[in-house]
């Protein structure tokens, strides 16, 4: 699975950002440095470095959660809090991470009673714990609110955590977006974006039966219907799982083209 990993990582690494991708290989790997540098320059160059994912405890009142997270070089940058798949804290999760910090972002991997770690292999179902509104807020307002952040707050969230990420943005105002990918419970759970109070992204395959396209459809028209817009992105020859690269579903081309429109909605809300 380590090796995995490491694909996992190089890919995910070379989509969003051309020159990190060797960066997990060779971390301190010293190159020759370009011709007409000045002896001193020349004496060593360094690659540069893929962000360490790292963990800590969050308190939440009574309660606890561990997160990984990882951090971009720069001060003053904004959050993405990243809501996994029903497979729970996989690899893949931390990969994101990696990426999202390259991009400038300060990431942040939540834990879910939704989601516990569950083998490839199976296939879970979609099961939602509505504890996890509440510990996700609460953990929202503290990284909201770290000296490093900017005050800016975005979620990033697949299948069950796509799920939790929409009640969350119907109930709370101070998320400044969120990208959601594949959510579970077909129409009625859509409709509860008309609550939304944050801009949003949806992501959907063409073939996945707990978020159709014929679903997503008849959301469209209804918000037409009260002159609200939705903002759907639809992946040709996708599966569900689409955007996990560990898991057998997984589809590079459209993983691509979906972190082009992730980085551009953070960047550019």
């Amino acid at each position: 699975m380590r090796y995995v990993t490491n694909i996992t990582l190089l890919l995910l690494l070379s989509i969003a950002l051309p020159a990190a991708v060797h960066a997990q290989e060779t971390p301190d790997r010293e190159v020759p440095a370009p011709g007409g540098t000045s002896r001193e320059g020349q004496d060593r160059v360094q690659r540069p470095v893929a962000p360490e994912v790292r963990t800590r405890w969050l308190p939440l009142g009574d309660d606890s959660m561990r997160i990984e997270y990882a951090l971009p070089r720069e001060a003053g940058r904004p959050a993405v809090i990243v809501l996994g798949d029903r497979y729970g804290p996989q690899e893949n999760v931390s990969s994101t991470l990696k990426v999202l910090a390259v991009l400038g972002f300060r990431a942040h991997a939540l834990p879910l009673r939704s989601a516990p770690e569950t083998p490839f292999s199976s296939v879970p179902a979609a099961a939602i714990d509505s504890a996890d509104i509440a510990r996700v807020t609460r953990a929202a307002v503290d990284i909201a609110n770290e000296d490093g952040c900017d005050g800016r707050l975005f979620l990033l969230a697949y299948d069950v955590g796509a799920d939790i990420a929409i009640e969350v943005i119907a109930r709370f105002p101070f998320y400044k977006g969120a990208a959601l990918f594949y959510p579970t419970g077909g129409l009625t759970a859509l409709r509860r974006l008309l609550d939304a109070q944050c801009r949003f992204q949806l992501h959907v395959a063409q073939f996945d039966p707990a978020c159709s396209i014929t679903d997503v459809n008849e959301l469209r028209e209804i918000f037409i219907e009260q002159k609200k817009r939705l903002h759907v992105f639809y992946y040709k020859e996708a599966r569900r799982f689409f955007f996990n690269p560990e898991h057998p579903d997984y589809h590079k081309n459209n993983t691509q083209k979906a972190w082009n429109q992730i980085n551009k909605f953070f960047r550019y809300p």
